[in-house]
Order: C-alpha cells, then structure tokens, then sequence
C-alpha cells in the first residue's frame, strides 16, 4: 500500500473474503460482483478454512489476516502519516472516533441503502467520489459489508475514471472499524489464535448465525471438492 495504485494490477482495492462471503461471491447470479472479485488487487483470506483448504489442494497459505487485523495495523499508521483517508461509516459514532482519531480523515456517513438499487448505489458513490476529490484521498475505507462494499467500490472506480483525481486504494473491510473502536465485541485472542472465533461470534447471535454456519457455509465442502 505504499505504493502508486496506478501501478497495480488489475483494480486498486483490497478485499477479505472469509468462507461465507466467498459462496456469496461464487454463487451470485450478479457478474459484476464476480469480475469485481476476480480483478481485485489484493485478496486476503479472512477466513481459517480457506487458509485450511488452500494446503489441501497443494497452494497454501500461511495464515489468515482478517479484515479486523488489517483495519488495526493500517489505522494507525495513516493516522502516523496524516495519510488524506476517505471512510464511509456505518454510523455517525463510528465516522466521529475515527475522525477525531485522524484529522486529515473525510468520514461520510452511508445512509440506510438497497445493494439492490442501483441509484441508492450510484448516489452514496457520488457522496465519496466527492470527498475524495476534494482530498485527493490515497486511501478509501468502505465498512458497510458485502455485497454494499464491492458495488460501491466499483461505482466510485467507475465514477473517478471520468475524472484527473488520481485513483486511490479502496478496502472493502466491512464491520472492521466498529471491532477496533470496540462498537462490536471481538472474541478473545486466545479464541483467535485457536481458529474458533467463528464459535464466540455463534455465541453471541445463535439465531441469526446457526443458518449461516450450519446450513449455507457447509457449501465450502463440495466448493473445495470440485476445485
């Protein structure tokens, strides 16, 4: 990240994809979320059985970096450089500790849009297009969660193409900056450590996540199989 994002290949932007997002990313009918993915410059594994699964099929990976842990190193070191920094925030609490944090920081806050919408989509896009420019931002921080992330970070790639301001380095790091302002719990580190962080997370929400771990997640099996 400390270089030009002219230079890059493919898109200038960062994506963490644990283990559900990517069946979301596999699975949906919606080609530009596809290509999104697949022309990103730098893919991290969020997730311990992607980690897992890459050793099985003889390319591993040596260990995961969640989006959690990128948004921690990386924050403070803009805050170090001053670093001109774009963050569109899920709430006015996250955009004030992170602004306060880092004056030469522009923090909007997303309204409650569709990801359906393609206007909802292309009007938040403008609102961050518009602050960067006004920066001249190297860095955009987007932390509404897939799919919101990657169709704004294509819009606002799309929009800033019509323009000289030169392109930035966008990070689709969804709930990241709420888990290291301590908005949203973090399992402990030792839980962390153990690969079982997914378990804390089930503890804390069973209904809403016992559908995802359970049912739509074991689609990594077969995933893995065909690969």
């Amino acid at each position: 990240l400390d270089g030009s994002p002219e230079a890059v290949e493919g898109h200038p932007v960062v994506v963490t994809p644990n283990t559900d997002l990517l069946l979301q990313v596999v699975n949906t009918p919606d080609n530009r979320i596809r290509d999104f993915f697949a022309k990103a410059w730098c893919v991290l594994p969020d997730g311990q059985p992607i980690v897992w699964a890459s050793r099985l099929l003889g390319r591993p990976l040596r260990f995961r970096l969640t989006g959690s842990d990128l948004f921690a190193r990386l924050w403070p070191k803009l805050v170090a450089r001053s670093a001109p920094v774009v963050v569109l925030a899920p709430s006015a609490a996250v955009a004030t500790a992170l602004r306060e944090s880092n004056p030469a920081a522009a923090t909007v806050v997303a309204p409650v849009i569709d990801a359906a919408s393609r206007s909802d989509i292309v009007s938040v896009a403008q609102m961050c297009v518009a602050e960067i420019t006004a920066l001249l931002a190297q860095f955009v921080i987007l932390s509404l969660g897939h799919p919101k992330d990657a169709l704004l970070a294509e819009e606002i790639l799309r929009q800033l193409s019509d323009t000289s301001t030169a392109l930035p380095f966008i990070l689709c790091l969804g709930g990241s900056a709420e888990m290291y302002l301590g908005i949203r719990r973090r399992a402990p580190l030792w839980m962390q450590r153990c690969s079982a962080e997914w378990l804390y997370r089930f503890a804390q929400e069973p209904r809403r996540l016992f559908y995802r771990y359970f049912v739509r997640d074991s689609a990594f099996v077969p995933l893995v199989w065909r690969e």
